[in-house]
């Protein structure tokens, strides 16, 4: 598979939208090609050294707003059709089978008139409209129906922070972070507000800090980018600071100082999942509108402190009053339950699948079904209204598994298994079915895929009319059955009952 991104890092950008997606081309372990506009700040040196090929678009700084353009089209520094153009030109020699498309500026008309083989759009504010195969919103709070109007109906959503593209380091990581910070203390903060930091927020928290009453043997570690252009200014508040002051620049181990951390100071982008996969306590500052609802989702559930926008006078009062006052322990058990770190990897096994495959269910698989069977309030769908234990889960698995009227499959991406599918043979080629999605691919258009995929596996055993029962209240289910092409027949009042011819 031949891959290339389009997307951008400079100073107005900056860095995060080209990170994500050299964690991603990296997940998908091979040389990739990056299609980037030659921006002041952009990252083409940091791409190459990442092993990928930088294509660089030439300067543009003919940008004039026209009419139904994006809210951030002065992003590319163009207009989006001559973007679009340069773009199609510079795939046209790369034969690329997939194109990442992670920028802003651009919206369905861009892709339209790019037309990639295959497309991926990853984005964060669901406020255009887009011509993808697969879409990917990383963000807390984010739901796959705020796409509804946005999307085609076949695009694979995949949304929330367990697809968060983040560097296997934090996942490696998770577990020796999250056992440090069971009897949490406070000596080391850490303060990271991205690569660029064009607007010295990073110094105003600094002065902030040092009209607080710091506790003693505090050390504070500042870690900016080699483009920022306030780092010597930073330096010179640092070696002013009451309590000793590092300033990092290019860092290398993130993952490595954010586990020696006690508690953050850091923009509500996209490091806010690199903390929540370690478990680091954080206050939050909004450095950009495509932060702001994954900072009050974040804040919301407890799982971060949001102090509020950067640009406003009232955070450093919110620092003071919240200062002394936390509970590390309660925002690190919240963050660490946001994201587990292996949303790179779940995101390169889908791109690099055909499409969903089908498997017989293994015994192996009981555990992770009771997980998806009681995730999320599901039980309450089914006739039962609760789950076994999982020791009587598995003995019920078991015997599933070794009963012949019974098909049991799993459904997923190569060896990833998102959804479980059961056929209770019933006489005459008919047969019950059951579904259980795994809580993380809910809502992304997974169980229709789920369902179209296993009916072939149903033909193939020779079932030619498949039932399904739905609670009336399981909206998501009916829809996806609906979409698969089950039609309403008579029920018992109670359930909601459904039916699909299986050709031979």
């Amino acid at each position: 598979m031949n891959v290339a991104f389009r997307a951008d890092a400079s100073l107005a950008i900056g860095s995060g939208h080209v990170m994500r997606c050299l964690t991603l081309a990296d997940a998908l372990g091979r040389s990739c090609h990056f299609i980037c506009r030659d921006l002041p700040g952009n990252a083409a040196a940091l791409i190459a050294a990442r092993g990928h090929v930088v294509h660089l678009l030439p300067v543009a700084d003919d940008f004039v707003a026209a009419p139904g353009d994006t809210a951030h089209a002065a992003w590319a520094g163009t207009g989006w059709a001559r973007d679009a153009a340069e773009t199609r030109g510079m795939l046209a020699g790369l034969g690329a089978d997939l194109l990442v498309l992670d920028h802003y500026a651009f919206d369905a008309r861009w892709q339209a008139a790019v037309a990639p083989r295959r497309l991926m759009v990853i984005d964060d504010l669901a406020d255009r409209p887009h011509r993808a195969d697969i879409l990917l919103d990383q963000n807390l709070g984010r739901h796959a129906r705020d796409y509804d109007d946005l999307l085609t109906e076949s695009c694979l959503r995949l949304v929330g922070p367990g697809f968060a593209l983040l560097r296997p380091e934090f996942a490696r990581r998770r577990e020796e972070s999250l056992a440090r910070r069971r009897a949490p203390e406070f000596s080391r903060l850490l303060i990271a507000m991205g690569g660029v930091d064009k607007d010295d927020v990073t110094g105003a928290i600094l002065t902030a800090l040092a009209a607080l009453p710091l506790p003693p043997g505090l050390r504070i570690d500042v870690v900016m980018g080699a483009s920022a252009p306030h780092v010597r200014a930073v330096q010179a508040k640092a070696a002013a600071m009451p309590v000793p002051t590092a300033v990092l620049v290019n860092v290398r181990d993130m993952a490595g100082l954010m586990l020696q951390a006690d508690l953050a100071i850091g923009a509500a982008g996209g490091t806010a999942w690199e903390r929540c996969c370690l478990g680091l306590p954080s206050l939050m500052l909004v450095l950009a509108d495509n932060q702001r609802d994954a900072a009050a989702a974040l804040d919301l559930a407890g799982a971060a402190v949001l102090l509020g926008e950067a640009k406003g006078a009232a955070w450093p009062h919110r620092l003071a009053e919240v200062w002394g006052h936390l509970n590390l322990a309660g925002l690190s058990a919240t963050a660490a339950a946001i994201c587990d770190g292996g949303g790179a990897m779940r995101v390169a096994r889908v791109l690099g699948a055909a499409g969903l495959s089908v498997r017989p269910a293994l015994l192996a698989d009981g555990p992770a079904v009771h997980v998806w069977r009681t995730a999320g309030g599901a039980a309450r769908y089914y006739r039962a209204g609760q789950v076994a234990s999982l020791d009587g889960h598995m003995a019920w698995f078991a015997r599933a598994l070794a009963d012949p009227a019974r098909l049991l499959l799993m459904i997923g991406f190569g060896d990833m298994a998102i959804a479980h599918i059961r056929f209770d043979r019933t006489g005459d080629g008919a047969a019950d079915i059951g579904i259980c999605v795994d809580p993380l691919w809910r809502g992304g258009h997974i169980g229709r895929a789920a369902l179209e995929a296993a009916i072939g596996a149903a033909r193939d055993a020779g079932i030619r009319r498949i039932h399904a029962e739905i609670h009336p209240d399981n909206q998501a289910s009916i829809r996806a059955f609906e979409r698969a092409g089950f039609r309403p027949v008579p029920g018992d009042g109670t359930f909601l009952r459904y039916s699909r011819e299986v050709p031979p």
